[in-house]
């Protein structure tokens, strides 16, 4: 007896699309602000850059970037605290966006030692 997927059932190019994690290559701070850099990656649609104050990164802030990006700057950070990074890349598979995990997060400080 064969069976037929169902619609919509069986593994689509989405579901087995599988991405790279991107690297942090360096994070520089600057008055205010930082700038990351990290390894560019082919075959991809964009980036997704989070900060936030906190480890678990909750109420982070998110920036899409482009994918001939490599690296980003973001201004207007608060003096005195400590910020942690991360990247992730996507790719619009069907209409989708299928993303990598995130990179290793980074942490840099505006704590005057």
């Amino acid at each position: 007896m064969q069976t037929t997927p169902a619609t919509g059932g069986g593994n689509t190019k989405a579901e087995t699309t599988k991405l790279k994690r991107p690297v942090i290559t360096a994070v520089k701070k600057g008055k205010n602000s930082f700038t990351v850099k990290w390894k560019k990656q082919k075959g991809i649609s964009g980036y997704q850059l989070q900060y936030s104050l906190k480890k678990s990164f909750k109420n982070s802030k998110k920036k899409k970037l482009s994918a001939k990006k490599k690296s980003c700057k973001v201004k207007k950070l608060k003096s005195g605290k400590k910020y942690y990074i991360r990247i992730r890349s996507y790719k619009k598979v069907n209409g989708k966006k299928i993303y990598s995990t995130w990179s290793k997060k980074k942490a840099i400080s505006f704590i005057d030692a």
